[in-house]
């Protein structure tokens, strides 16, 4: 079994965690004020694709991402609207050999839409539908490097929080989508029945789903942080 440092030794560490909204500013800006978070940046290979996303470190090389869409006839201005407004998109994964991720996926028909280059490197998205979440699988082999190193300004001095602790997502069967998860990341056994340990985030399924109604448990590093009460999205301090 592995322990959560072996598991981050495996290259499977968690890297941004993101959600999907209609009304951006608004958003960004609450969270923003609720935790007291900087400007943060814009990821710059997301305009092509009609989104406007502001990324807000939280911890060196943590991610919190609020995405949008700028076209109201993309798939996802219309999943925002079959979901209600707002709700949980995207969980990034850096990963030594996402092609292997991809394969394993395929083998157990498993939809993989996405197989591109992002940075010159390999990124691969797994269908929601079939892994509780957009699961991106991003193939930077040093866990020192990442994507946006050149652009991040890192944590804001004195921020409310001061990580991502867990995100919880709700499916069917929790425990057989762990399990799913492990095989696929090839990170051995669940530890915790239903919990996927990424070595920094727990990535934990909990029954009443499929649902984008994930609970992101953030660590509390000032008292006045707080939730900024964003419906269809639940945010904890902990």
């Amino acid at each position: 079994m592995l322990t959560p440092n072996q598991n981050q030794a495996s290259g499977a560490r968690p890297r941004r965690a993101a959600t999907g909204t209609p009304d951006h500013d608004a958003d960004v800006a609450a969270a923003r004020r609720a935790f007291g978070l900087g400007q943060g940046f814009a990821d710059p290979e997301v305009a092509h694709l009609s989104l406007v996303d502001a990324t807000l470190p939280v911890a060196p090389g943590r991610y919190l991402e609020f995405v949008a869409p700028t076209d109201d006839t993309i798939s996802f201005a219309k999943w925002l609207a079959k979901i209600g407004g707002r709700g949980g998109y995207v969980l990034s994964v850096q990963h030594p050999d996402p092609h292997a991720v991809k394969a394993r996926a395929e083998a157990r028909g498993i939809r993989v839409p996405i197989d591109v280059e992002a940075f010159g490197k390999p990124v691969v998205q797994i269908h929601p539908k079939d892994v509780g979440l957009l699961l991106e699988v991003d193939g930077i082999t040093d866990p020192a490097v990442w994507f946006w190193d050149d652009v991040d300004p890192g944590p804001e001095p004195g921020a409310g929080i001061s990580d991502i602790v867990a995100v919880e997502v709700p499916v069917e069967n929790p425990e057989a989508m762990a399990q799913l998860w492990h095989e696929l990341l090839d990170i051995g056994e669940p530890a915790t029945p239903g919990e996927v340990d990424l070595g920094g985030i727990t990535v934990r399924f909990v029954g009443g789903g499929p649902s984008a109604n994930w609970t992101v448990l953030l660590r509390r590093a000032t008292p006045d942080a707080t939730d900024p009460e964003l419906p269809g999205i639940t945010f904890r301090l902990v």
